[in-house]
């Protein structure tokens, strides 16, 4: 990604060859060990931002109404059982904001230093938590420090070691190069640019980024106005209110990327933000109405009612599109059937063929979707590797290929292409392309059918 992720990596790579030397962990199976990894990191971050509620709002009940609001989140749920990014950057950044503000707090300067260096490297987990760094530069004027030159000066240096700790290690992989970093970071670069081509940034993107943001945190989107207002009223500029700001600032800058309206995770990135602020006000709220002793259970009550019902919604519409992501794992097996540098147009599994080949289990090549689709230059591009001698197979399993927004173009595409190329079957859901007039290749492979999959009511 655009610094690597490094820090996910290599520690990923350290416990594989760890689990390789005790226990002869085959590489093929090593996906388990990062998505158990993911695993038990879960409570640990749900713990951390307890912690940093706690710190915020000095009360147990609402720090634990908090922790609720992002345990219960539909994506958090979602991506804590997979090998991503998500948990252990909300575990480690909620670490850190924690040991930063405890540190600016008590005016103890190892502690400000350590949490801008762990805020710093959590960058280098996932790159979106490098907005909360604006966190260094307005916790000072929240816990009363002075423009003196002492203050200032901590304050300069806790925002050059949270640089450091965040540009160096790619800063260092990439003028080394080491194993072609460079060259695959460009690649990378190219490849976001053609994502950014199909998917502008404009102003109605706004509509599906609510939608997700809506259902990451129901209850935090729906109180964040009146309890943003309410604490600017009754305290002024508190911590918990500059925290709640920086975290939406998080989110609300992604919107400038385009990936924010494709991929629901990204609305993660700002909940240990968010969360203390709002879950301080339903406490509040209810306690207020002459249930001071009620208050917190009514609160958890409420959280956890929302948070089911539209978990619930949400997993009804999704639950073909879960299903579908689990195929990774047998699809080695659907590899293992085609020649080992075999050009494959895998749809929906794309990845699983990238993966596998980076396993050593095969040389293949793809003709990928999103920013890997040749779009209008797709039969160019497939004429070419057959007058190279490649063999060029597509997968027509319905379920890897979609009438969704910007899949569509994809397989109306690829629907288009008995009228210019010959299919042979090869082995089960597999066809061959060859070209026209080849007199072996008369095979139908029914892709108009693709074309009649319904969409899905959730986007």
């Amino acid at each position: 990604m655009l610094f690597g992720r490094m820090l996910f990596i290599f520690t990923n790579h350290a416990a594989y060859r760890v689990a390789r030397g005790l226990f002869g962990l085959q590489t093929e199976h090593a996906y388990l060990l990062f998505k158990y990894m993911v695993i038990a990191q879960t409570p640990f971050a749900v713990a951390a931002c307890w912690t940093l509620a706690r710190e915020l709002t000095g009360s147990l009940r609402a720090a634990t109404v908090a922790a609720f609001m992002l345990a219960l989140s539909p994506f958090f749920i979602v991506y804590s059982g997979q090998a991503m990014t998500e948990t252990p950057s909300l575990l480690l950044v909620s670490a850190a904001l924690a040991m930063h503000l405890r540190g600016v707090r008590a005016r103890k300067i190892w502690q400000v230093m350590l949490g801008a260096a762990l805020l710093g490297l959590c960058v280098n987990v996932r790159e979106p938590v490098g907005f909360f760094g604006l966190w260094l530069v307005l916790a000072p004027t929240c816990y009363g420090w002075k423009l003196k030159r002492r203050e200032l000066l901590l304050t300069a240096a806790s925002s050059a070691i949270f640089l450091v700790c965040a540009l160096a290690p790619f800063a260092v992989w990439w003028l080394a190069d080491v194993g072609g970093y460079r060259q695959a970071w460009y690649g990378w670069v190219a490849s976001m640019r053609a994502e950014s081509a199909l998917h502008p940034v404009r102003l109605r993107n706004l509509v599906p980024f609510s939608q997700l943001f809506l259902i990451a945190a129901p209850v935090t989107v729906v109180l964040l106005p009146f309890a943003l207002r309410r604490e600017w009223r009754a305290r002024g500029w508190t911590p918990l209110l500059a925290m709640a700001l920086v975290g939406l600032f998080c989110n609300l800058v992604l919107l400038a990327n385009y990936s924010t309206v494709i991929n629901a995770r990204y609305q993660l990135t700002g909940l240990p933000g968010l969360v203390p602020l709002c879950a301080a006000y339903l406490v509040e709220r209810w306690t207020t109405r002459g249930r001071s002793r009620r208050g917190f259970v009514y609160a958890c009550a409420t959280v956890i009612a929302v948070s089911v019902l539209i978990g619930s919604l949400v997993y009804g519409f999704t639950r073909q599109t879960i299903a579908n992501h689990g195929m990774t794992k047998e699809y080695r097996a659907r590899l293992a059937r085609l020649p080992p540098d075999a050009v494959v147009m895998a749809g929906g599994q794309t990845v699983s063929v990238n993966y596998y080949r980076g396993l050593g289990f095969g040389r293949w090549d793809v003709i990928g979707t999103g920013g890997g689709w040749p779009g209008a230059r797709l039969t160019h591009q497939i004429e070419w590797h057959l007058q190279q001698g490649h063999r060029v197979f597509v997968d027509v399993d319905p379920r890897l290929w979609s009438m969704d927004t910007w899949h569509e173009a994809e397989t109306r595409a690829l629907a288009d292409l008995p009228a210019r190329f010959g299919f042979r079957h090869h082995a089960a859901t597999f066809y061959e392309l060859r070209p026209p007039g080849d007199e072996t290749a008369d095979d139908d492979p029914n892709l108009c059918i693709l074309l009649n999959k319904p969409r899905s009511r959730f986007k």
